[in-house]
């Protein structure tokens, strides 16, 4: 028996629609937003952007957990928000599971709408 090209990528689609792999990005529950960035050799990893006046101080990720996840849930209000991830307090970096948009300056920034 052969199986044809057709029947074999729709075996494959529903192998991945039936796992429950999570993806990194923020997530968006009635203005909660919880924020994941991997970096598992990180010693602290902070979240910086419009919602904090880009301050990398106010709001510390926990973590990392055993599989080197960092996270924060943070209460916004409705709107649009940029920001980026503050490793080990210098290295700024936008969230691989987020839109994101030129900053202006060369660099990009991740994007994050609530209530929208």
């Amino acid at each position: 028996m052969s199986i044809n090209s057709r029947t074999l990528a729709l075996l494959f689609f529903l192998l991945l629609s039936s796992c429950s792999v999570k993806q990194l990005g923020p997530e968006v529950l009635d203005g909660v937003v919880r924020f994941d960035f991997f970096a598992p050799k990180a010693s602290r990893v902070a979240i910086a952007g419009s919602f904090n006046r880009w301050d990398p101080r106010m709001n510390a990720l926990s973590g990392p957990d055993r599989k080197g996840v960092w996270t924060v849930t943070l209460e916004l209000p409705e709107g649009r928000y940029e920001y980026l991830f503050v490793v080990d307090g210098n290295t700024w970096l936008p969230d691989p599971g987020a839109l994101s948009v030129d900053d202006g300056l060369g660099g990009r920034n991740s994007v994050v709408e609530v209530g929208r």
